[in-house]
């Protein structure tokens, strides 16, 4: 379970068991410590518990999803990179309309590519770059 999910668990449980909004902050910074939700977050869980929420994940947000990295994305990238080879990360960003971080981190660790200048390094190619 995702840190910040159960510690919203711990505010719906404060807030059943009839804590105010401060002692459920106090007891969320004794137990989690650095990793504590901010005192905005708790008052904020605190006060949609007391509204009648009573689920713990997020809602939906539009725009654009935190995470892109997905199978689909991860093949759209490899065949763009297997068409043309000196694509930079700007432009298959923009190509597959998704953040240049998560590209970069798509090319790196999931198709394990790297920047290799303008040399010819045998050794440090793929087979596929050999074809």
């Amino acid at each position: 379970m995702d840190l910040s999910v159960e510690q919203r668990l711990v505010i719906k449980f404060c807030f059943k068991a009839g804590k105010s909004g401060t002692e459920t902050l106090q007891l969320v910074n004794a137990a989690y410590g650095d990793q504590a939700l901010s005192r905005l977050n708790v008052f904020q869980w605190y006060g949609q518990f007391h509204d009648g929420q009573e689920d713990i994940e997020d809602n939906p947000r539009s725009g654009q999803p935190t995470e892109c990295r997905n199978d689909n994305s991860v093949e759209k990238i490899s065949q763009l990179l297997l068409q043309n080879r000196h694509l930079s990360l700007i432009m298959l960003a923009d190509e597959v309309n998704i953040g240049k971080d998560t590209v970069r981190k798509i090319v790196a660790e999931d198709l394990q590519k790297q920047k290799v200048c303008l040399h010819f390094v045998p050794h440090s190619l793929t087979p596929e770059q050999k074809d």
